[in-house]
């Protein structure tokens, strides 16, 4: 809230008048246990506009079937995969990746974006690139792992409009 006790998004223009429903997207992506092995993904937003404001990732070679070294709380997949995410527009690393770990936290972390989030014009694509450093477990060979990352937030929808692909 502001000195008015307003919230960022009243204050904003892009958000006048506008009515928000959740919208959630994911990009799944198969990568290789291999070393130096990378791979991609995206997802296109529907037409409205997008208030990014959490981005949650969980995968499958954390599960402890897959992982002696499997710990609560601790995510050998996360430490051992770098990521890069943007938009067509923004690569919001730059150049520089970081291991996922240390952008979203370990598996079944999250990145909360302060309010109001990222505005994102609707029909943009999002991206998620993956880079494996290394496999984390020597006792297990090394196996094409699943890295589900969630983008959740809100559309912006104009006036009048209830139903999301609507504006």
């Amino acid at each position: 809230m502001d000195q008015f006790g307003q919230t960022p998004e009243a204050a904003d223009p892009r958000f006048a008048g506008k009515v928000e429903v959740p919208a959630i997207y994911v990009i799944s992506i198969l990568l290789s246990g291999l070393e130096g092995k990378s791979q991609g993904g995206k997802v296109t937003l529907r037409p409205e506009d997008f208030l990014l404001r959490r981005i949650t990732w969980a995968c499958t070679g954390d599960s402890p079937i897959y992982s002696s070294a499997a710990l609560p709380g601790y995510s050998p997949q996360g430490r051992s995969v770098e990521v890069l995410w943007g938009d067509e527009f923004t690569q919001f690393l730059g150049d520089q990746p970081a291991l996922i770990s240390g952008l979203f936290g370990d598996s079944n972390g999250f990145l909360d974006i302060e309010r109001p989030g990222i505005f994102f014009e609707g029909s943009q694509t999002l991206n998620v690139k993956l880079n494996r450093l290394s496999w984390p477990d020597l006792t297990v060979p090394p196996a094409e792992t699943r890295f589900d990352f969630v983008f959740h937030g809100v559309g912006l929808l104009p006036p009048g409009k209830h139903v999301s692909g609507s504006a």
